[in-house]
């Protein structure tokens, strides 16, 4: 008896330390669509970090704010029936989050929830986050500003499960350097702009997405290495369905370090304009160790493209062309492709260059 209520106590000790909820409009956060609550909900994530960790609650209404920086020990839990909304306000996006990485696309810099060098954080709960994208236009006189949702960089162990992510005005998501990755349950839709990627794993090392929809405007999942220093390893893709503009999964362009152990299994693909496993090499990696497996593609006029490209796409990359290496050990397999609904230009495509091996 005497183990029995110490083990009660040490489970109502830890439910206590690790499990205390923060309530957004405890500290002011009003969910009428239209007070801005950046300092509410950061001041919630602030408490919630510096005491231990614990569930930053938002539920009952919508919630507008500006950039909102993630801290370690807190998981955001946005309820069904409740919504995150992004600012219709630039200048409520903050400037110190880090940059997109690619050329000419400065206009994605800013973004509305991030996290550099931070642990065990979380997104939850089946409610919305929505990026407002429409009100950023792809070009406004003198401006041109179109946040992301989500930035995370040099961050570990962090889960995302049971979300929906809707109308970014850039990316969807960028995950820069991060390492324990877990994503599972989520939905997202991006159309309301350009470049609608939905999840960007830059640099990043083991990866876990299963079980999630997405519908965009760009590259649904893309593994990108953008620093010689970041490697992208040990990543799976499994029971997920895509529907995109451009790729559904997409391997490079960004390609400054290695990409091994890769597998993507048991997925669908369907009604997408350009490819459905996109795969370029251009700035030096190595790409290896793969297997794709189990997919379905529905009206996929390119099933699987792969190249190398003289396409540089890194923001500060060296003026001499890096020297590529190779793209090989990869498995293609029990691929079901239906073209159908499309014309007679559909088709498997890989191409090289002079000097360079598939």
């Amino acid at each position: 008896m005497k183990n029995l209520v110490l083990l009660l106590l040490l489970v109502t000790v830890s439910t206590l330390s690790f499990g205390k909820i923060y309530d957004i409009r405890d500290y002011g956060a009003i969910g009428d669509s239209l007070t801005i609550n950046t300092k509410a909900i950061q001041k919630a994530i602030d408490e919630c970090s510096a005491e231990g960790g614990g569930i930053v609650l938002i539920q009952g209404g919508n919630y507008v704010t500006g950039t909102i920086f993630m801290k370690s020990g807190v998981t955001l839990r946005i309820e069904k029936m409740a919504v995150l909304s992004g600012s219709k306000d630039i200048k409520d996006y903050a400037e110190n989050v880090m940059k997109n990485m690619y050329r000419d696309e400065s206009y994605m810099d800013r973004c509305l929830v991030f996290a550099h060098n931070q642990k065990f954080i979380g997104i939850e709960g089946g409610g919305i986050i929505d990026g407002n994208g429409e009100a950023f236009p792809n070009k406004i006189p003198g401006i041109k500003y179109r946040p992301m949702l989500i930035r995370f960089a040099n961050c570990e162990n962090i889960r995302m499960h049971d979300i929906m992510l809707q109308n970014p005005s850039g990316w969807t998501s960028a995950w820069l350097y991060c390492r324990d990755i877990v994503i599972e349950g989520i939905s997202v839709w991006a159309r309301v702009r350009g470049n609608g990627d939905g999840l960007d794993f830059d640099g990043c090392k083991n990866v876990r997405v299963s079980n999630c929809s997405f519908d965009t405007s760009d590259d649904s999942i893309c593994l990108q290495t953008s620093s010689k220093d970041h490697s992208c390893q040990d990543i799976t893709i499994t029971n997920c369905q895509f529907s995109s503009r451009w790729a559904g999964v997409r391997i490079g362009l960004l390609s400054r370090a290695n990409f091994e152990n890769v597998i993507i299994s048991s997925c669908i693909f369907r009604n997408t304009n350009d490819s459905g496993l996109k795969i370029q090499m251009n700035e030096g990696a190595e790409m290896k160790n793969m297997l794709f497996t189990n997919l379905l593609m529905i009206n996929v006029p390119r099933p699987i493209f792969m190249t190398h490209t003289s396409l540089r796409a890194y923001v500060d990359g060296e003026e001499e062309y890096p020297e590529m290496k190779t793209m090989g050990d990869m498995t293609f397999s029990d691929i079901h492709v239906d073209n159908t609904g499309l014309d007679k230009n559909s088709a498997i495509v890989m191409t090289s260059i002079p000097g360079n091996y598939i």
